[in-house]
């Protein structure tokens, strides 16, 4: 292990703000627009050469670093680095990661990233081999979660273009009508728990926001909140199982997932809709695509309820029409499908492992208490 030394961040890595570019400007282009939340388009410019790193400059996103293998377009939401100084520009990444610079805000009403303050964050820092090694640590379980997210989007995909070819593409006129109501034996809301006077914990039984769930359907477990045993029980309407379809009905409506062991016992709040799929009826995989397809959202656009947040009822899901295959299809579609998301779950659980380790082992190489080997 190398001699580490203290210095200011100023010292290793030099930040200036970026630059004003309006959405409507932007051209198409292949260079990234590198926001406060990462890309928000792509130009026909770049400011920055790559390796590059930003920082939110304000807002809710203060402090947040993204890392850019790539020329970008640094947004005035941003600052991001001119100049790295004997160190090595993803040990700088991750650093600044592990850092939590919302400390520095300087604004008032709006939180704001000064950069003056930033300079002068003390930093100690090993020799350049070592910087790399620790980075080069890092990286690679990067890499690997990066991988088995784009293969669930892969597999997302593939899943959603056989219910479309089996279902809407080769559906046949002597198909059933059925509502989703007919094949679900519970269709319910959650419960906020603090409308009965139950508050959130710092660990206990999983509870689901919108904002637990991506667009591709899988769960983020690092925005599960927490609830108690007592609160849990006392949610009896909003305890989901395994096999439940879950789909965001205020807010942020449309984000679907289906529940598996993996995260149960669990509960949820009233902006998520639990769909209980009567096996002998009907696939959860099934219900699943049919809420992410095309026919189903283009029904609900005209039934969405636009108040202080928009938010869709019980009563329109529960009523929506759509095709019924015969039980032999269905039976197919079980056998080909099934392989699809159990390798989706698969991933999914990797992907927890490996930032579970990734985030005990941050800060532990960022100190120097976990030591690399290096050349």
């Amino acid at each position: 292990m190398s001699e580490w030394r203290e210095v200011n961040l100023d010292e290793i890595v030099k930040f200036q703000r970026g630059h004003d570019l309006t959405v409507a400007n932007i051209k198409d282009g292949n260079y990234p627009v590198a926001g406060s939340n990462g890309v928000i388009g792509y130009h026909n410019q770049f400011t920055t050469k790559a390796p590059g790193i930003t920082l939110g400059r304000s807002g809710n996103s203060i402090g947040i670093a993204h890392y850019y293998d790539r020329n970008f377009w640094a947004h005035n939401t941003t600052l991001y680095t001119t100049e790295f100084i004997s160190s090595w520009p993803k040990y700088v990444y991750y650093f600044l990661r592990n850092t939590d610079l919302s400390v520095l805000n300087s604004g008032s009403a709006i939180p704001s990233l000064n950069r003056n303050h930033l300079n002068r964050i003390r930093i100690k820092v090993p020799d350049l081999p070592e910087q790399k090694a620790i980075a080069s640590v890092l990286s690679s379980l990067d890499d690997k979660i990066d991988l088995l997210h784009r293969q669930n989007k892969t597999l997302e995909a593939m899943a959603e273009t056989l219910f479309r070819q089996w279902f809407v593409e080769e559906a046949q006129d002597d198909w059933n009508e059925a509502k989703l109501a007919d094949v679900c034996s519970v269709i319910t809301k959650g419960t906020t728990p603090t409308t009965f006077g139950y508050q959130f914990i710092e660990k206990g039984i999983n509870f689901i926001k919108a904002e637990s769930i991506t667009d591709s359907g899988d769960f983020i477990l690092d925005k599960f909140a927490q609830i108690s045993e007592e609160t849990h029980q006392f949610l009896k309407r909003s305890i989901i199982e395994s096999g439940d379809v879950l789909c965001s009905i205020a807010g942020t409506i449309g984000r679907i997932a289906i529940v598996d062991d993996s995260i149960l016992p669990a509960n949820t709040n009233q902006a998520i809709a639990i769909l209980r799929v009567d096996y002998k009826k009907c696939l959860p995989e099934f219900v699943y695509l049919f809420l992410k397809s095309t026919a189903f959202r283009e029904i609900m656009d005209g039934k969405v309820v636009h108040a202080v947040q928009p938010n869709l009822s019980l009563g329109e899901i529960g009523n929506t029409i759509f095709l019924s295959p015969p039980k032999d299809l269905m039976h197919k579609f079980e056998l080909t499908i099934r392989p699809i998301f159990e390798k989706k779950k698969n991933n999914s659980r990797q992907i927890h492992t490996l930032e579970t380790l990734r985030d005990t082992l941050l800060p532990k190489l960022m100190s120097g208490e976990v030591q690399v080997d290096y050349p």
